[in-house]
């Protein structure tokens, strides 16, 4: 009997904490589905300043950083495209043991 318990046991504690996890990912996909569009219009509103600085005649010393918020802007664009798929695609489905929507 104790060995069958067990099992229940271990069970109900592999669902709940597949559970956590499915609830983490999805928080994570809620943040990153608004982020990942906020950090884009940053990345191109930083290349568009550096742009127009560079028409108007700046010089380097007044571009370095447009040119590093645009580089950093875009890679974290790129990091949330990326993280978002990757928890629609396989993450989700692996968790939940359905296919990817």
């Amino acid at each position: 009997m104790t060995g069958r318990r067990t099992v229940m046991v271990d069970t109900r504690l592999r669902h709940r904490e597949r559970t956590r996890q499915e609830s983490r990912a999805r928080g994570t996909m809620a943040i990153w589905r608004w982020a990942r569009w906020a950090a884009l219009f940053l990345a191109v509103g930083w290349a568009l300043n550096s742009v127009v600085k560079l028409v108007e005649g700046a010089q380097g010393r007044e571009l370095w950083w447009p040119l590093l918020s645009t580089v950093i802007w875009a890679a974290v664009t790129v990091h949330g495209f990326a993280t978002y798929r990757r928890i629609r695609t396989r993450t989700l489905p692996a968790l939940t043991r359905r296919t990817a929507a």
